[in-house]
């Protein structure tokens, strides 16, 4: 667990782009791993996500203590099951957190934790109810082939739909990044429900999801568990034959093509499109995708 080159430029991406880190809990406390050289270049690149003078005197330790008060925060904590790296609150985040943790923090920043953590909804719902309104949780995990490292790896489907509205936040950025010689690749990805798609990688390199969430609402979370987006519209759609009611089939002409074709001929049209509509690009870094599924970005 800790702060790599690609996630020290989420941070400092994020700190100009309206995150504040003045009370921030780190999810294990967090290695610096960047180099030096690279932490120069970078706050070049963001002058105005210091908050004071970076200095190499400052990191007396391996921890990213400093990098945060850099950031402009001035309560640091993190929170750990074990006390082998001195984390300042220990608990086990399969538990609950009991009421001194919650809507205490302006940041939760997971930088490789939660992938490690058995019972992910508590966990997940922990970080949710120890953010104030208005603050923001920053998550780094695994995406793709990284099979043993932890016990999961994690998809846009699943993030959307955990910071939701519904549970009290919204996605402000979300991406999937590749890092190759030195090189961080970052690609902007929409919220499945939204594209009516699922967003599908198949490659060879290992890929991890970045995403800054704020927490517009402090609302019961996860009342209704979430449910992944394509199953709601197709079961809306068979409610929607059932009951006449073509609004929740998408229209009319939709309406009319899901209740009169025959599944087989579905099945050929639906090929067709995704031959001759569907943009199908071959990515260096993400392989064979939907070219509007994912918008590269420079951060």
């Amino acid at each position: 667990m800790g702060i790599t080159k690609a996630d020290c430029t989420l941070l400092l991406y994020a700190a100009g782009n309206g995150v504040k880190f003045d009370a921030t809990c780190m999810l294990g406390r967090l290695k610096f791993y960047t180099s030096f050289d690279d932490f120069e270049l970078l706050i070049q690149k963001y002058p105005d996500s210091i908050k004071g003078k970076f200095s190499r005197s400052l990191f007396r330790d391996e921890y990213s203590e400093p990098f945060f008060t850099l950031l402009g925060a001035g309560d640091i904590q993190s929170v750990d099951f074990s006390d082998y790296e001195q984390a300042t609150i220990l608990h086990d985040l399969n538990q609950p957190v009991d009421s001194g943790l919650k809507n205490r923090f302006s940041c939760v920043i997971d930088s490789g934790t939660l992938e490690h953590v058995f019972n992910y909804p508590v966990a997940i719902k922990n970080c949710m109810q120890m953010l104030k309104t208005g603050g923001h949780f920053i998550g780094i995990s695994p995406a793709n082939n990284q099979l043993g490292h932890g016990f999961y790896q994690f998809s846009p489907e699943l993030i959307y739909r955990v910071f939701s509205e519904e549970n009290g936040f919204r996605i402000k950025k979300l991406f999937l990044s590749v890092e190759q010689n030195n090189e961080v690749h970052w690609y902007e990805v929409p919220d499945p429900k939204n594209v009516k798609s699922r967003i599908e990688v198949v490659n060879s390199v290992p890929l991890f999801i970045r995403f800054i969430a704020e927490k517009i609402a402090d609302k019961d979370i996860f009342t209704n568990p979430p449910v992944q987006s394509d199953y709601v519209s197709t079961w809306e759609a068979v409610k929607s034959i059932k009951t006449g009611d073509a609004t929740k089939a998408g229209g009319r002409l939709s309406y009319l093509y899901k209740k009169l074709l025959p599944y087989r001929i579905k099945v050929i049209l639906r090929n067709l499109y995704n031959i001759y509509k569907v943009d199908r690009v071959d990515s260096p870094h993400l392989g064979n995708i939907n070219a509007g599924h994912f918008k590269k970005v420079d951060l």
